[in-house]
């Protein structure tokens, strides 16, 4: 018996009530019965979900909605062999979606079947297109209205600032919210740290805006630099709209003095211009280094301290740099990060290891080999798959010039013509795609002399460490140095593992397609392990 699965999308509230997700997959499981199918997985996008910063709705018009890629990487891994949705437009509602979806159901060779309507894979992606035109022309209607509800000086639809919310069309102030809104503001203006104001929020109860999916982070740090970063609206009284292009002043209650605002400006102004965090240095590693926060790490400079003969802490002079864990929020922390470390130190440690892989080639080229076997033996199987989609566009060629001497001769309407061309249109794009795809892995056949070429390349870099490896006697050589040695890092380090102790595993990949051509493939990559550690 076959082997089906579900797709079930709501794009909001409004529309669950005209196609709830039960009433979807109570059809959709009846359509099952009647072709002999086995539901095996029900696939959902009916809740918002974040992207980014923001939190979208599961839209036809989305590529990125969780349950359909979820299904698609189930569909590439064989696990289905029919997709069963409510209507064409729970799928897809733009032609990129439209083409992400029929790729895969025509590589896996998969079955759709509609529990409302038939589906064609030829008309598929016109319906699409005409889909996506409908929505632009609803959206278009939708700008004009807010811009005149706006211009009147009315409340739009959208996230409640901290300390406001809509009551019709106008705005007005949430008491408890706006006695934290001021209560933020003085101790920011007393110089209270970011997180301890997180600390002493959480501790005191203070209440967060409703969020439709649950907080992982209470009172995380961007929420608290929201509400200071909304400074001039909690002070001015008027809140900045931008739509389309145009920006409109919508009146708000005031919360906070003129007096507090400019007491903040002048606390702001002394915050952000930290010389020691402003300075340049050489960074080598920056950006590669991750830990078990599973953050990416950043760097800054500082200035440490030390005691002086009085035996009182002064800081020092000379500015220190490190690289630092991003992440700030204590029951987010892992116990194995170490939050920090020199980035002197870290910089020689990586920069030892790509000096020691260099003097030994031979680790990144049998890591290499595999994948490159396997790159090529898909090449040698590609030739036959070429020529049938050189037909089928000289076939559709042939059909375009058949179409438009019809509508020369009258037999079909031009909106006929139109209809057909479109589709032929598409159909030519998708079959050119396919196309130039075997064509980059139809001339990995040339990769026969991958391992010279890799050789000389690496064998070129290693001729080079011994002038890497010398002292720059100025300003410039120093920087010329630190130019050449991160371009390498970059070719050769795909990232850098911070854990326990300041354990550090450097892993290397080495890129062979990119050295024959501009195609970003990981051909094989090896792990180097050790430690830094600071003194006491």
């Amino acid at each position: 018996m076959k082997r089906a699965v579900i797709y079930i999308r709501t794009s909001s509230e409004h529309q669950a009530e005209k196609a709830s997700p039960e009433e979807q997959e109570a059809d959709c499981r009846e359509l099952a019965e009647e072709h002999g199918l086995t539901v095996v997985e029900v696939y959902r996008d009916i809740e918002r979900y974040r992207v980014g910063n923001r939190l979208v709705d599961p839209s036809g018009t989305r590529s990125d909605r969780p349950g359909l890629l979820a299904m698609l990487r189930d569909a590439a891994a064989g696990q289905f062999d029919t997709i069963l949705a409510w209507r064409e437009d729970r799928l897809y509602r733009a032609l990129k979606v439209t083409v992400l979806v029929l790729e895969v159901v025509e590589e896996h060779k998969l079955d759709i079947l509609l529990a409302h309507e038939m589906f064609d894979p030829v008309v598929a992606p016109v319906k699409a297109w005409a889909a996506q035109m409908e929505l632009k022309a609803m959206r278009a209607r939708m700008t004009m209205g807010v811009k005149a509800r706006l211009r009147q000086g009315k409340a739009n639809t959208g996230q409640d600032r901290y300390g406001y919310e809509r009551n019709g069309e106008a705005i007005e102030i949430v008491e408890e919210e706006a006695r934290w809104v001021r209560q933020i503001f003085a101790w920011y203006i007393e110089r209270v740290p970011i997180l301890e104001i997180r600390r002493r929020l959480i501790e005191a109860g203070a209440p967060q805006k409703g969020s439709t999916v649950p907080r992982k982070i209470q009172w995380a740090r961007s929420s608290i630099q929201a509400v200071l970063m909304s400074a001039q609206v909690y002070a001015s009284g008027i809140k900045i709209h931008t739509r389309d292009g145009e920006a409109f002043e919508i009146p708000v209650p005031r919360i906070l003095d003129i007096e507090t605002y400019h007491k903040f400006l002048e606390v702001r102004e002394a915050n952000t211009t930290n010389k020691a965090r402003s300075v340049k240095r050489d960074y080598l590693i920056r950006g590669l280094i991750y830990c078990d926060c599973n953050r990416k790490w950043g760097a800054r400079s500082y200035a440490s301290r030390r005691r002086n003969r009085k035996g009182e802490w002064v800081k020092r002079k000379t500015l220190t740099g490190l690289y630092y864990c991003r992440e700030c929020h204590k029951e987010r922390i892992h116990p194995d990060c170490p939050r920090t470390i020199g980035h002197k130190k870290a910089d020689k440690f990586v920069w030892s290891k790509v000096c020691e892989v260099l003097s030994n080639p031979e680790l990144l080229l049998i890591e290499a080999q595999k994948p490159i076997a396997e790159l090529q033996q898909q090449a040698a199987d590609v030739q036959e798959d070429q020529e049938r989609l050189q037909k089928e566009l000289d076939a559709i060629t042939m059909e375009r010039q058949w179409v438009i001497t019809q509508a020369r001769k009258g037999r079909i309407t031009d909106e006929d013509m139109d209809y057909q061309l479109g589709t032929l249109t598409l159909q030519e794009l998708n079959v050119k795609k396919e196309l130039m795809a075997l064509g980059e892995v139809a001339r990995l056949n040339g990769l026969d002399d991958w391992e010279e070429v890799a050789r000389e390349y690496l064998a070129s870099l290693r001729d080079g460490l011994e002038e890497l490896n010398s002292t720059p006697e100025t300003k410039e050589e120093r920087l010329e140095l630190f130019e050449m040695k991160r371009k390498i890092i970059l070719a050769l380090v795909e990232k850098v593992l911070i854990g326990k102790d300041r354990k550090l595993t450097v892993i290397f990949r080495l890129n062979v397609r990119s050295l024959l051509r501009p195609v970003e493939t990981n051909c094989g990559q090896i792990e180097m392990a050790g430690t830094c550690t600071r003194k006491r």
